[in-house]
């Protein structure tokens, strides 16, 4: 091999490896950008698993509020039911005359 034809094998590799140089610091540059990105992304992820986690909790302290009124409109119509349960045979014994001292008989 002639040294003219070495320097011109030496000057392609020189030529190649700069490029590649250059390329793997573009590769670098992207990887970055994708780093950030990503970065970037995992904290919306977080704020927004944050913010449906406090929501999930206020819904259960709803729940919880809304079943604990439910027990006192359950207990408060039960006690209505027998007070009309109780009004209701009043009525019927006024009615039918068994109403004890304030029979009006004809």
């Amino acid at each position: 091999m002639s040294e003219q034809q070495m320097n011109k094998n030496i000057e392609f590799i020189i030529e190649h490896q700069a490029k590649f140089a250059a390329d793997i610091e573009i590769l670098r540059e992207m990887q970055a950008q994708n780093d950030r990105r990503l970065s970037n992304g995992i904290l919306g992820l977080v704020d927004v698993v944050g913010s449906l986690t406090r929501a999930q909790i206020e819904t259960d302290h709803s729940i919880q509020r809304l079943a604990e009124a439910q027990g006192v409109t359950d207990t408060r119509l039960k006690e209505t039911d027998e007070r009309l349960r109780i009004l209701m045979n009043v009525v019927e014994r006024h009615i039918s005359g068994n109403g004890g001292p304030h029979n009006h008989a004809p």
